[in-house]
């Protein structure tokens, strides 16, 4: 199973699933079906980039006229934070004699989020659909209860798959997980204050 040997993107995306459904589970052969190499690096910003643009569209769209914000701003903003939380982990993995680790876990963490993305549209649109027909037109709150529910479920599993990307391909330590989750929510909160921050004034 030699990650580097896949040949086309759809084949990585096909071997990503299987790592990315691995890390959820905790389990060690997880790094075996990711493609660490520089082209497997490029490759994974792909879905990323097409899962966050549909994802805007899906979500942001829609309420970009009560923010003021664009769908192609919320994008940029996106981008921003992503571009924050790796950039502080580039600087703590060196710190952690860690830095090999920093394009596999950019790899793993970039298919995981895409992957977990889709799964969230498509659960999302095909669960509201069946459940609109189950319960009727008037189920307006319970669909809504059950979006948010799957909502919450996605950004669970986000943060374990996360927790297990560092721990399975970055091969870090409990004290050392808790050190690169830190600087990373701390680089996205930092971001959102300073864009909050742009946007008032």
């Amino acid at each position: 199973m030699a990650a580097a040997s896949r040949s086309s993107l759809f084949q990585e995306a096909a071997w990503a699933m299987g790592g990315t459904w691995r890390l959820l589970l905790g389990r060690p052969e997880a790094r075996a079906f990711f493609d660490f190499s520089q082209r497997g690096l490029a490759g994974s910003f792909i879905p990323l980039v097409i899962a966050t643009v549909v994802l805007v569209g899906f979500i942001g769209a829609g309420s970009a006229g009560q923010t003021g914000i664009s769908a192609a701003m919320q994008i940029f903003i996106l981008g921003a934070i992503a571009t924050l939380r790796f950039s502080a982990l580039r600087i703590v993995l060196p710190r952690l004699d860690a830095l090999h680790a920093f394009r596999p876990y950019m790899v793993a963490s970039n298919w995981a989020s895409a992957i977990l993305f889709a799964t969230m549209m498509a659960v999302t649109f095909g669960g509201v659909f069946v459940a609109a027909l189950i319960l009727g037109p008037a189920s307006g709150s319970t669909l809504v209860g059950m979006v948010l529910a799957l909502w919450g479920a996605v950004g669970f599993a986000l943060l374990v798959i996360e927790i297990n990307i560092l721990r399975i391909v970055a091969r870090l330590g409990a004290a050392e997980i808790v050190l690169a989750l830190a600087a990373q929510l701390f680089a996205i909160l930092a971001g959102l204050y300073l864009i909050g921050q742009i946007f008032q004034g």
